[in-house]
């Protein structure tokens, strides 16, 4: 009888040691693990968040695009936020509220003109993970218009004033495209101007470029000069050269400047003018053509 009973208070020493060395290891285990187990919960939640504002970034870039497919000339410059009316993305305002997703969620959409036919778009999502901690997540594409493409409209001058009565066949200068012919103007004397060309065509495009051109050649001269300049306010306005005074000889040559797309045409106006030095070289100045290239998308 003691012997069992010993027996038996010894097994429940064991037991209760087991016991204890069991809570031990798994207090410890629990110590060890639990910030794991936090970070993980953590890493979770930021990913999961990180996700959500990434979705968002690339909605954002989807209603652009959306956008760009129907309209091109929507996408102003600036900042705008989003807004959906008819089933369709639209710009509203200068950012979007998205704190219904995120907490304290905000979403802007940044376009900017690269030129005439690119654009930068910039879809940013900001959000507080935490307070104190700002996330963000920000997508950048560039757009092409890639549903229109560069068409050329040419518009001539129809007009002239030959002041000083040295120019042959004037009308001869605006006939392009065939430069095989030709005005002829003696720079024997010295007229400033000796002749103008202006009444350009009217345009009928909208221009994301207006290019100015001017084909000629010249004979080579001992002093006299030659010189073509441009206004683009009107015959009595203020002359820019094109072609700068010389007496050099000159090849089929084009010159070109560029323009304000949205110049009136009607204020453009061309002149030759010239300077006689000493005795008359008689040398002349061959105007092939004349004309204004207007590009627009089509």
């Amino acid at each position: 009888m003691k012997l069992g009973e010993s027996t038996f208070n010894k097994m429940r020493g064991q037991s209760l040691l087991e016991l204890i060395l069991a809570i031990g290891i798994f207090l410890i285990l629990i110590l060890v693990l639990s910030p794991l187990f936090l970070d993980t919960l953590n890493s979770s939640r930021l990913s999961q968040e990180f996700l959500i504002a990434d979705f968002l970034a690339k909605e954002g870039l989807e209603a652009a695009r959306s956008i760009r497919d129907s309209n091109w000339e929507d996408l102003t410059p600036g900042n705008h936020g989003l807004s959906i009316s008819e089933g369709h993305f639209v710009f509203y305002g200068e950012e979007e509220d998205v704190s219904s997703q995120l907490r304290e969620g905000k979403r802007k959409i940044q376009i900017e003109n690269i030129d005439n036919y690119r654009k930068k778009v910039t879809s940013t999502v900001i959000w507080q993970f935490a307070p104190g901690k700002t996330e963000k997540v920000e997508l950048i594409t560039h757009f092409t218009n890639w549903k229109k493409t560069s068409q050329i409209e040419i518009r001539k001058p129809t007009a002239y004033t030959d002041y000083a009565k040295k120019t042959t066949n004037p009308q001869l200068a605006y006939d392009y495209p065939d430069g095989s012919t030709f005005a002829s103007t003696s720079y024997s004397l010295t007229a400033n101007p000796s002749i103008t060309f202006y009444s350009f065509e009217t345009s009928t495009k909208t221009y994301t470029q207006l290019i100015l051109k001017f084909r000629y050649n010249a004979d080579g001269a001992k002093d006299d000069k030659y010189a073509v300049a441009y206004s683009t306010t009107t015959c009595q306005g203020t002359f820019i050269d094109l072609i700068p005074p010389t007496s050099a000889f000159a090849p089929d040559t084009t010159v070109s400047v560029e323009l304000p797309p949205n110049l009136n045409l009607s204020s453009l106006c061309i002149k030759i003018y010239t300077q006689r030095v000493g005795a008359a070289d008689n040398k002349y100045f061959y105007t092939r053509d004349i004309w204004v290239e207007g590009y627009y998308l089509e």
